[in-house]
């Protein structure tokens, strides 16, 4: 087996919807009723598309008319978070997702970040109080109006760099055909998101010998809504990605480096947490091409979460998921792992 270094550079604008589409009056949309004409694209991909790209980048015949050929190499079907004992033949596994600008990766910085840090600076002054739910711990070092950190933090020495000097936003305006009532024309806003100062995306993929890589271990990518254009590069280089997260973070903290698939009991485990959510909804590619989409809706916790947990087995019951980790998903780190 061999590790890679797969960088992904957009080289346009770029649209991570996932649930984010248009609605007008009367319109529906798995539940949702109009009007949305304002949306915003997510900063970062799922690790599903991530798995979705390895496994069209690797697959040997991409008109999806030999599944039988591609199905020994990339697996038979697309990923499902809820499934279990998945194989994607030459896909092994994949890292969380990070960003890196000269050789220097950066993560999520984790919630539990002191506002207004230079440096991720966790909270350290907690006091007990009862609840409903037991004893909980609380600290006076949150400031509701600053909020959670929106950073991510240097591997090397743990400095942050707000988000807004990573991601760049652009909104692009037009019409689009209403698909109820009469021959009309809506009015959207649709924010785009591209990367500044030199940063991409980054992540690791474990693949077997077997694996055919692109040639000169460079490619391109059609990702996200409106299928922006990303180049993809491979470099054969260890994975240090979780060793070099636990050495910044305080014993007691666990922390979500990618996002997390897990029942919201998780949080009755835990003494303290500092969460944040998004949405899932899988798009699966079946073996004639065609896609459709999930009609189940998924709420993840974000990478950057952490906790403080109360009860380590339960927790783990609830997070430790394979077939979720073999993408990239439920990767939750901490000093206690050592």
């Amino acid at each position: 087996m061999k590790t890679y270094l797969i960088t992904l550079t957009p080289q346009e604008p770029y649209f991570f919807g996932n649930e984010k589409t248009f609605l007008f009056e009367k319109e529906e949309n798995q539940g949702q009723r109009g009007n949305s004409y304002y949306i915003r694209s997510e900063r970062t991909p799922l690790q599903s598309t991530l798995m979705g790209m390895m496994r069209y980048i690797l697959m040997p015949y991409k008109d999806h008319k030999h599944p039988e050929q591609n199905a020994p190499v990339i697996g038979a079907e697309s990923f499902k978070i809820d499934a279990e004992n998945q194989s994607f033949g030459v896909i092994k596994k994949l890292s969380p997702l990070f960003v890196v600008n000269g050789g220097e990766k950066y993560v999520a910085t984790p919630f539990d970040c002191i506002a207004d840090s230079e440096r991720y600076t966790p909270f350290s002054d907690y006091k007990t109080v009862e609840t409903n739910s037991g004893k909980k711990l609380v600290t006076d070092e949150f400031v509701a109006k600053k909020g959670i950190a929106d950073s991510y933090m240097k591997l090397s020495d743990g400095k942050t760099v707000p988000s807004y000097e990573i991601f760049g936003k652009e909104t692009r305006v037009g019409n689009i055909k209403v698909t109820s009532g009469k021959n009309e024309k809506g009015f959207f806003k649709k924010e785009y998101v591209f990367l500044k100062n030199n940063f991409c995306f980054a992540f690791y993929a474990d693949l077997d010998d077997s694996a055919v890589i692109p040639a000169g271990g460079k490619t391109t990518a059609f990702l996200g809504q409106g299928k922006s254009l990303f180049s993809v590069s491979f470099e054969e280089q260890e994975n240090n990605l979780e060793s070099e997260v636990k050495k910044l973070l305080p014993a007691d903290i666990h922390y979500c480096l990618s996002d997390v698939f897990a029942d919201s009991d998780v949080l009755e485990r835990c003494e303290f947490a500092v969460v944040e959510t998004r949405d899932y909804r899988a798009y699966i590619t079946n073996p004639d091409g065609r896609i459709t989409k999930d009609p189940v809706l998924y709420k993840l916790i974000k990478a950057g979460s952490v906790f403080i947990i109360s009860d380590k087995e339960k927790f783990d019951a609830l997070t430790q998921k394979p077939n979720c980790q073999i993408a990239g998903f439920n990767c939750i780190v901490s000093r206690e792992e050592e």
